[in-house]
């Protein structure tokens, strides 16, 4: 099993892309498209990781469960934060 690396906060939005991609290049290419705006794309990052989704998990929820609508994808992963951050 692949061990994977958590986001640090000396990270770089280029290391986060990095880490939370895993490998996969489809979630490399969503992750890029949601940093082109640097802060809220960082939130949604730390939202992903939050949620512990990397790689082809990211990947398959933008194009499967989202068609490839990157608005829907955000929304989704906001909306899945907000309900884990109220347990904690």
């Amino acid at each position: 099993m692949l061990s994977l690396r958590m986001l640090e906060a000396t990270d770089t939005l280029e290391g986060a892309i990095k880490t939370l991609a895993a490998g996969s290049v489809g979630a490399a290419s969503v992750l890029g498209r949601i940093v082109d705006e640097p802060f809220a794309g960082l939130m949604i990052l730390l939202d992903l990781e939050r949620l512990g989704l990397h790689g082809e998990q990211i990947w398959r929820l933008y194009r499967d469960v989202h068609g490839m609508n990157l608005n829907g994808f955000i929304g989704h992963v906001k909306i899945q934060a907000a309900r884990v951050d109220r347990f904690f």
